[in-house]
């Protein structure tokens, strides 16, 4: 029997992690960090979209989560930051859709 790997459900889980206030990928510093704290409430343009896409890929081709943190370490500032404001945007809104009475 063969087992698949599928990238997109090690996301979802984390994603479900994150939901619960549980952030694994992300190191303690990077949660406190103020740029952080101030752009990860504001809107994703579509050229960060497309940039955080490709990022979120190079993120879950990984299949153990201390490669995937280590990919998250090479990355630079800027598309770190991108990264974690597009996954604190997919917690979000997973959260919105389990709780539609928050909307």
């Amino acid at each position: 029997m063969e087992i698949l790997y599928r990238p997109e459900e090690s996301m979802k889980a984390l994603i479900h992690l994150g939901t619960q206030g549980h952030y694994p990928l992300f190191h303690e510093l990077w949660m406190k960090d103020p740029e952080i704290k101030e752009k990860k409430f504001q809107k994703i343009t579509g050229v960060e979209r497309a940039r955080a896409k490709k990022l979120f890929l190079r993120v879950s081709k990984h299949r153990q989560l201390e490669h995937k943190k280590t990919v998250l370490l090479s990355m630079d500032n800027e598309d770190r930051i991108l990264f974690m404001k597009a996954f604190f945007k997919l917690v979000e809104g997973k959260i919105l859709d389990l709780k539609p009475e928050i909307h």
